[in-house]
């Protein structure tokens, strides 16, 4: 007769929680610096962004499949824009991402206990945690009545398990050791993906055990049943390598009652496969180790096995081995052996974890809402390749420029070509004529001083902003510094300095950047100053100008000469040769080659992206023609610059034998010189504005990175503040209130030594209500003196230095301590010694911390106050010897019946 085993409550692992943080913020802070967008749109989608993960991972979850699409969706989104958008404390979006501890529950004074890390991948395991666990729970909440509930659940089981062995490999390198919550630990993460299999291997059995063409097939059931109990047992032990927790306890003492129960239908299916063998020995064998394990269950499996009837198995059981046995004896006499001689039974492998596949996507229909924005890493692949093409097109253009401005001196030098059109000796030059209104068109020298008055205070602008990003960053380090020096080992995050150090090398190349920019302006005022004077002749009308230069005697005899037309050639191929400079020189400036669907399309095939390995081979393969038009065409400049110059000493030559033309020859070279200056300054000095203009951009975005992370930094600074202050109280909450504080047990010995008048016996009296704390009107009756009393002779004055068991004398305070709690809300220290009790006592509004006035203390403006050694709470006792009580006075209200007997002292909680 078969059994088949209902199946068993599987266990459900629990949802970690997370609250509410703000995402939009640093992300669009991240996207506007980063990619310099804000597209209405994009922001949108960050927007919704932040809802998705609101409503995916802090608010309660039902066990269903609409809950788990919504973790899909969120998961697939969070990996999609964490390539584009990195969170991060450096160089990325700075978002703490805080997750409660699943198996702690809330303590005394304090929260659950939860991790905060600015890590994208911790948030990312996170979220896949609540995935593995809501798997578990939907494979728990199945019909596992029917075989397509008991697929579902073992397919939910597997797939659980595979996450929960890829966030074990990954959690250590994300989260480090030490400020792991339990859920966390790796030996809770293989202790899930341990029994998730096991549940797996148990939907399979009962699958297996409820078909009744496998009913015929026992060994099989046996092998199927036997690695159940396998993993039962696995999963036990990893369960006992986690520390003590009452779940996972509970599950431990689980995992070992479902192996004895897999066991004895390991051994059942494979009594009964030897039985129908006739193998009665080996069959009488097994049902007798069958036996003591269902009675052992029968007693202890009702919580751990509640649809588990093992007495209603442990009767089929004997029945069995007694029907066997009466064979044997009269039938067969097969020797019975022992159990520990049995053949092991064979395991079936059938469930196995499913490995997580961290590049597919969990959502069936994903829609990346940045799509717009690149991978971050195919982004700074083009931000390096855009770099490598501006230093090769800046290298070329400054090959150009280099070579120009030589051949301009030469034939300034020269005079050329002003000394060919001046034979006549009378007339200015046209060509100087030309250079004279392309001058006075572009506004003469006006534009020059205007653009070299700029250029000191966009210097001086763009260095205030540098300076100031580093100041917000040196205070931010500052205040981590002196908070780190003050609490030690239980300011637990990253120190500023490594923080900040990728800030600071931008901070530093800027600087450097802005040094270089102040030598070019001063090489660029040396240059405007050393051709002024050409320059301003070129500015004058015609009529000044032609007055302004010497007339020379005419050589008109040397127009036709052979040297006179072989020079105007070589001048006009210089001419020509400028020219084709101009176009090579715009050509490689618009020159471009988008690499985007190239740095992709390599990322998605070989998941890494090595920049330096593409863009050298596609700048090569745009500009290397371009490279080659540049060195061709300054191999044909010393050519012709070579003929320029013999020519010219020619011509030198011919014009000295028709007389001299020293003076009008300078002129001509000044103002030729000073028109090249003059295009050479326009275009630097626009250059130089354009540059300031963008490194004020750059600039900007780099103080609102500092500026985003200081403020992230005093957010985490200030919850983190908020977590010692609960700790702190917590500690002193939690303190046995049976024990006697240490100043009321001095107190006692005190008076010992110091002992009071007798007290006259007191006549009963109501119990006096407790006195609100009210201020003293300057106005109000002064309120009945309590009869004098005798007392003891006051102690001399005590120095900051005296021993602390000695009391100070009335009106003496020791040296002021900062309280535990996080210091004063001022930066200011007090003038006086700090006390919290004010100088009139309890009740007193005379200064300091208001109390209220409780019965028997007294509201005399004389009284001493308190000195300032700060208790656990965080407030002071009183000192040695001091009585809280008034003097006696019989009727006073409130007065304690027995002397020695205190009031309750009540310790207000420190105000932050």
């Amino acid at each position: 007769m078969a059994y088949e085993v209902e199946p068993g409550r599987f266990f459900n692992i629990p949802l970690k929680k997370s609250s509410d943080i703000d995402l939009v913020k640093p992300m669009e802070t991240f996207i506007k610096n980063t990619f310099d967008k804000t597209d209405e749109d994009l922001m949108k989608h960050v927007r919704e962004f932040s809802t998705l993960r609101r409503n995916a991972v802090t608010k309660p979850l039902d066990k269903s499949i609409t809950s788990l699409n919504s973790l899909y969706q969120y998961y697939d989104q969070l990996t999609a824009v964490s390539k584009k958008v990195p969170f991060r404390e450096a160089n990325g979006a700075h978002v703490s991402f805080p997750w409660k501890d699943s198996l702690q529950k809330a303590k005394f004074l304090s929260s659950t206990p939860k991790l905060s890390i600015v890590d994208g991948e911790f948030e990312r395991l996170c979220v896949l945690y609540n995935i593995g666990a809501l798997m578990s729970q939907i494979g728990s909440e199945a019909n596992l009545q029917t075989d397509d509930g008991l697929k579902i659940a073992a397919k939910y089981f597997q797939e659980s398990a595979g996450i929960f062995t890829y966030i074990k490999d990954r959690i250590m390198s994300v989260a480090g050791t030490e400020s792991l919550t339990a859920d966390l630990a790796p030996e809770v993460l293989n202790a899930y993906r341990c029994i998730m299999v096991a549940q797996a291997q148990e939907c399979f059995f009962d699958k297996a055990s409820s078909d009744a063409n496998m009913q015929k097939k026992k060994e099989m059931l046996a092998k199927v049943a036997m690695q159940a109990s396998y993993l039962y047992t696995e999963a036990a032990k990893a369960f006992g390598q986690t520390e003590s927790n009452e779940s996972l306890n509970y599950c431990q003492t689980a995992c070992n009652a479902k192996k004895d129960m897999f066991e004895c239908q390991a051994q059942l299916y494979q009594a009964r496969a030897a039985n129908e063998g006739k193998q009665f020995g080996e069959s009488i064998a097994r049902y007798r180790i069958i036996e003591p394990i269902l009675k052992s269950l029968s007693k202890s499996s009702a919580d751990f096995l509640p649809n588990f009837n093992a007495r209603k198995l442990l009767t089929i059981a004997v029945s069995e081995k007694e029907a066997a046995e009466k064979d044997n004896n009269f039938i067969y006499n097969d020797v019975i052996p022992k159990s520990s001689s049995l053949i092991p039974i064979s395991k079936a492998a059938i469930a196995k974890a499913k490995p997580f596949n961290e590049n597919e996507k969990l959502s069936a229909k994903f829609t990346d809402m940045f799509a717009s924005l690149v991978p971050l890493t195919v982004h700074n692949a083009l931000e390096s390749y855009e770099a490598r093409r501006k230093e090769l097109v800046e290298r070329q253009i400054e090959r150009i420029r280099e070579q120009n401005t030589l051949v301009n001196g030469v034939m300034s030098s020269l005079n050329l070509p002003a000394a060919l059109e001046d034979i006549s000796g009378s007339e200015v030059p046209a060509s100087i004529l030309e250079k004279s209104r392309t001058v006075v068109a572009k506004g003469g020298s006006a534009p020059i001083d205007q653009l070299l008055q700029e250029l000191p205070e966009a210097l001086a602008r763009n260095q205030e902003l540098l300076t100031e990003s580093v100041r917000i960053l040196n205070e931010e380090q500052a205040s981590d510094a002196e908070l780190r020096e003050k609490f030690g080992e239980k300011w637990r995050r990253k120190p500023s300095a490594e923080l900040t150090s990728p800030l600071r090398q931008e901070a530093a190349k800027y600087q450097t950047i802005i040094e270089n920019a102040q030598k070019a302006d001063a090489i660029i005022r040396g240059k405007y100053e050393e051709n002024k004077e050409g320059i301003t002749l070129l500015c004058l009308p015609e009529p000044q100008l032609k007055n302004a230069v010497p007339s020379a005697s005419p050589v008109a005899a040397l127009k036709d000469h052979e040297v006179v037309r072989e020079l105007r050639q070589l001048c006009e191929q210089v001419e020509t040769l400028k020219v084709e400079r101009e176009v090579m020189e715009t050509e490689i400036k618009t020159a471009q080659c988008d690499l985007t669907d190239k740095f992709i399309q390599v990322l998605a095939e070989e998941g890494v992206l090595n920049e330096e390995n593409i863009s050298p081979g596609e700048l090569d393969r745009i500009y290397q023609p371009l490279i080659s038009q540049v060195s061709e065409s300054i191999d044909r400049q010393e050519s012709i610059m070579a003929n320029v110059q013999r020519a010219s000493e020619q011509f030198a030559v011919l014009k000295q034998q028709g007389g001299g033309i020293t003076s009008r020859e300078d002129v001509l070279k000044k103002m030729a010189a000073g028109f090249d200056r003059y295009q050479e300054l326009s275009a630097h000095l626009q250059e130089g504005n354009k540059f300031y203009g963008d490194l004020t951009e750059l600039l900007l975005k780099l103080q609102g990175k500092c500026s985003d992370l200081v403020f992230a930094r005093k957010t985490e600074k200030e919850e983190l503040l908020k977590d010692l202050q609960q700790n702190i109280l917590s500690s002193s909450s939690s303190a046995a209130p049976t024990e006697v504080p240490a100043y009321q047990r001095e107190q006692a010995v005190y008076a010992q030594v110091k002992k009071p008048p007798a007290r006259p016996p007191q006549p009963q009296q109501a119990p006096a209500t407790p006195a609100q704390p009210t201020p003293v009107a300057a106005s109000a009756p002064e309120p009945p003196k309590p009869a004098p009393r005798k007392s003891p002779a006051p102690a001399p004055p005590v120095s900051a230095a005296a021993p602390t068991g000695q009391p100070p004398a009335p009106g003496q305070f020791p040296s002021h301590q900062q309280p535990p709690y996080g210091g004063y809300p001022s930066a200011q220290p007090p003038q006086q010694a700090y006390s919290p009790y004010p100088p009139g006592g309890y009740g007193s509004s005379q200064g300091g911390v208001p109390y209220p006035a409780y019965p028997g203390y007294p509201q005399q403006p004389g009284a001493a106050p308190y000195p300032t050694q700060t208790p656990p709470s965080g407030y002071a006792p009183p000192p040695q010897g001091y009585s809280p009580y008034p003097p006696q006075q019989p009727g006073y209200p409130g007065y304690p019946q027995q002397y020695g007997q205190q009031p309750p002292y009540y310790y207000p909680p420190p105000q932050q």
